[in-house]
């Protein structure tokens, strides 16, 4: 896992879903789109956010009611950029205005407009049995209780869209970045009608854990596993513990 500064990661084991040598499943939505495929050699690609992150960076430092859960998602999408660039260079494909501070000097023809964030949270609860009593004949237990612990889930959503802009002078080129953007390039809004998709890709993951690095790695490892062997696929990820590595890719089900 990547030490970024802007995640301030403290410790990696945060919660039972962080820790572990478990398995979860990523479901994984992929669709080819009808552009000109990705080069590695013709293509450079810029990784830009929506400009919601603004605001969520603005509630944050103004400690406004609510400050907390927008900073969290602000890192949600934060991650999400950082490592999306980090599957793109893994597979050997050219990038610009990359990682933290990216400023926009560069000249991308490649535009990957990506999103995170919270679909739900709900609690869950984990039960175990703990032995009170035991034998004294033999040692062994004979009494149980039943112990739990109840844990905060969150569904997390993670999406790109990989695009070719129409038109030199298409706003998904301008940068717009600003502090409250961290200085990542961000989009205003996502019009179909100027620009052509190479790949749409979608991922959730179920987790109590805390660390928006940990969870966004996963996620952007699951759906850009070995792009583009599985365009057009619809794959449940099983995902070994702690960090990203794929044990099994399964066709989802129909139903």
């Amino acid at each position: 896992m990547k030490n970024y500064s802007l995640i301030a990661v403290i410790t990696l084991c945060l919660g039972l879903t962080a820790c572990g040598p478990d398995i979860f499943y990523i479901p994984i939505d992929n669709k080819l789109g009808s552009a000109q495929p990705l080069s590695k050699t013709e293509d450079t690609i810029r990784v830009i956010v929506p400009e919601r992150i603004t605001q969520y960076v603005a509630n944050g430092r103004a400690a406004v009611p609510g400050w907390l859960k927008d900073a969290k998602l602000a890192k949600y999408i934060g991650a999400a950029k950082l490592y999306t660039e980090d599957q793109f260079k893994a597979l050997g494909y050219q990038l610009t205005d990359i990682g933290l501070h990216s400023g926009g000097g560069g000249h991308p023809n490649v535009i990957a407009m990506v999103d995170s964030g919270v679909l739900k949270t709900y609690d869950k609860t984990y039960t175990w049995q703990v032995p009170i009593s035991t034998d004294p004949t033999t040692g062994q237990p004979n009494m149980w209780d039943t112990q739990g612990q109840t844990v905060t889930m969150n569904l997390i959503y993670y999406k790109i869209k990989i695009v070719r802009p129409i038109g030199k002078d298409n706003p998904l080129f301008t940068c717009n970045n600003s502090s409250l953007s961290m200085n990542f390039c961000i989009y205003s809004q996502d019009n179909p009608s100027t620009y052509e998709t190479i790949f749409e890709g979608y991922g959730t993951m179920d987790t109590n854990a805390r660390d928006p690095a940990y969870i966004e790695d996963h996620l952007a490892s699951s759906v850009l596993y070995q792009y583009p062997t599985l365009l057009g696929k619809k794959r449940v990820f099983q995902i070994s513990q702690i960090y990203p590595q794929v044990t099994k890719v399964t066709d989802a089900p129909t139903n």
